[in-house]
């Protein structure tokens, strides 16, 4: 790889932090005049009194009151506490008043610790030569590097680990024990790391030393786990998590949390996590509950609804208190307007609230085995996406649990790309099967739709959309089929058992249609204007009850 001027720079920048870490210990270890220390996202300086206090000032990317006090703590060399300057100051690093701050001028390391009442650090500030520009793009420069060459070999920070879902921040920690051969109890993590070709597990323990990063970058990892995203400031974007294990070949690196170092027993919170599996090949976070499938949902991850489960998403989303995080929003109807920021929505339709889900990408939403998703409200969407990109709904039975009109179908989405639904059972009683709009290349494979109160789909605008080997039955009402500028094909596809008197195909544009079976009665095939059939034939009967139909498995038991 060829090494720019810039790059140069920013591994100048770095090697100078690296060599300020790994530099003598001759010096006293007391925290001097002017002394600059950087916490991954503001620059202090400190200046100390005649008594030993020290006043840390700092400047960042943006504005804000970054001060905090340290006093001098006489039963240890390079000891302090957090104290204040004023009744009413507060904090801009983790901690709280009179928590231990100890000046580590170990093995070589400088920089300072912020640890709770247990004693684990949870906020770092390592000491640098650099002004606030070169150490913006030192950290930018870090954030850019896999993650796997990161967590061994320098001392982390909450900014950085700000960028991380916490269902990542477990298997990082635990990386860091794997690369010295840790020989793990819990299961997940055994056929994990053991898939590995540089892993290699020894007999004891006790016998692995953890070098002074290592053990900071456990703990600190361990306390971000333990808080909220809303405290870590965390925001999902799909740019904000380059390298990481995925980018060596390992899959998606999330994992539920535990809070045992080697993550033995039971998670921290097991109703809102869910479960790493391997499944078919893969890496899936498994759920039970509405909870964990909604924490689940981080651009690319896979989520595997647990066999015979059912997800009602409903009372989830009527329970305000577990709304209004960063992206988990309490929204009024229509409030859904984010622009480019990811975000996952309760919000507000006629009857209830449905989920929404905006600006995701990469996301697999499987089903293990009857597995079912579901809403009450019946104007509600089952599942709702805005201008997502590459999701897949797989396996799985999705609709609501009553009947409705006007409003609300089983799967909506509005614009995005590459959205595939594949061996799934969707059932009213929304009022459409789908509803696409502004959607480019969907596809739909070896589904049904049945039972919708208005029709099977409703599209506007869409750029390709094809579906194969699908089955649409016992639908009702209005134009079934009802399309406007949008380009559709159907290969395989049964239409039978629907309302006989309504219009079957509603199309403003030439579509393609191959290998069908059409039970509607011709006068009520609608506007149907069909392309190029490449010699393959359809069947129409005008029996839209014929008897002999035998449905393909899909859907609930």
């Amino acid at each position: 790889m060829m090494i720019t001027n810039v790059h140069r720079r920013l591994l100048t920048g770095l090697t100078t932090v690296f060599c300020l870490l790994f530099a003598s210990t001759a010096l006293a270890q007391a925290i001097r005049n002017g002394q600059k220390f950087w916490d991954g996202s503001v620059l202090y300086t400190a200046k100390v009194t005649d008594n030993g206090t020290v006043m840390m000032s700092g400047i960042g990317q943006h504005e804000g009151g970054f001060r905090f006090q340290l006093s001098k703590d006489y039963s240890k060399e390079g000891r302090y506490c957090l104290s204040a300057d004023a009744p009413d100051a507060i904090l801009p690093v983790r901690g709280e008043l009179g928590w231990t701050v100890d000046y580590i001028r170990q093995q070589g390391m400088n920089f300072l610790a912020i640890r709770k009442p247990n004693g684990d650090v949870c906020h770092t500030l390592v000491l640098t030569p650099d002004n606030l520009q070169n150490c913006i793009a030192q950290e930018k420069f870090a954030e850019e590097q896999p993650v796997s060459d990161i967590i061994t070999g320098m001392l982390l920070n909450t900014t950085y680990l700000s960028r991380i879902p916490r269902l990542r921040l477990r298997l990082m920690r635990n990386e860091i024990l794997a690369r010295h051969g840790w020989t793990f109890q819990s299961q997940d993590l055994k056929d994990l790391f053991e898939s590995q070709p540089w892993y290699h597990p020894v007999a004891d323990n006790n016998s692995i030393k953890l070098n002074i990063i290592e053990q900071t970058n456990i703990q600190l990892i361990k306390s971000e786990e333990g808080l909220s995203d809303e405290v870590r400031g965390y925001v999902p974007k799909a740019e904000d998590f380059p390298g990481g294990l995925a980018d060596d070949g390992r899959g998606p690196d999330g994992i539920e949390e535990n809070d045992h170092l080697d993550d033995g027993d039971a998670p921290i919170d097991p109703h809102s996590q869910g479960t790493v599996v391997q499944y078919d090949g893969e890496q899936y976070i498994r759920v039970t509950t509405a909870e964990q499938f909604v924490n689940s949902i981080i651009s690319g991850i896979n989520i595997l609804v647990a066999k015979d489960t059912e997800i009602n998403l409903t009372p989830l989303l009527d329970d305000a208190s577990k709304w209004n995080t960063h992206w988990h929003l309490w929204c009024p109807e229509g409030g859904t307007n984010v622009g480019e920021g990811q975000a996952i929505f309760s919000e507000e339709v006629f009857d209830g609230r449905q989920l929404t889900i905006a600006n995701y990408k990469q996301i697999v939403i499987r089903g293990e085995g009857n597995s079912r998703i579901v809403v009450e409200p019946r104007y509600a969407f089952s599942l709702n996406f805005k201008n997502c990109e590459q999701i897949y709904i797989q396996n799985l039975t999705i609709g609501h649990t009553e009947g409705g009109n006007c409003l609300g179908g089983v799967i909506g989405v509005q614009g995005g790309w590459r959205i595939n639904i594949n061996n799934c059972d969707l059932y009213g009683c929304g009022t459409y099967g789908l509803e696409l709009n502004n959607t480019r290349d969907f596809s739909m494979y070896d589904s049904n739709i049945h039972d919708c109160t208005y029709g099977i789909m409703l599209l506007h605008d869409v750029e390709f959309a094809k579906f194969e080997r699908c089955d649409f039955f016992h639908n009702r009402e209005f134009t079934l089929i009802d399309g406007h500028n949008s380009n559709l094909t159907f290969y395989g596809c049964r239409f039978y058992a629907n309302s006989g008197d309504s219009p079957l195909f509603g199309l403003d544009k030439e579509f393609y249609m191959a290998d069908c079976e059409v039970y509607h009665p011709t006068e009520n095939l609608g506007a149907i204007h069909l392309a190029d059939q490449s010699g393959a034939k359809n069947l129409f009967s005008e029996n839209p009850l014929t008897p002999n139909i035998k449905p393909r498995g899909i859907g609930p038991k």
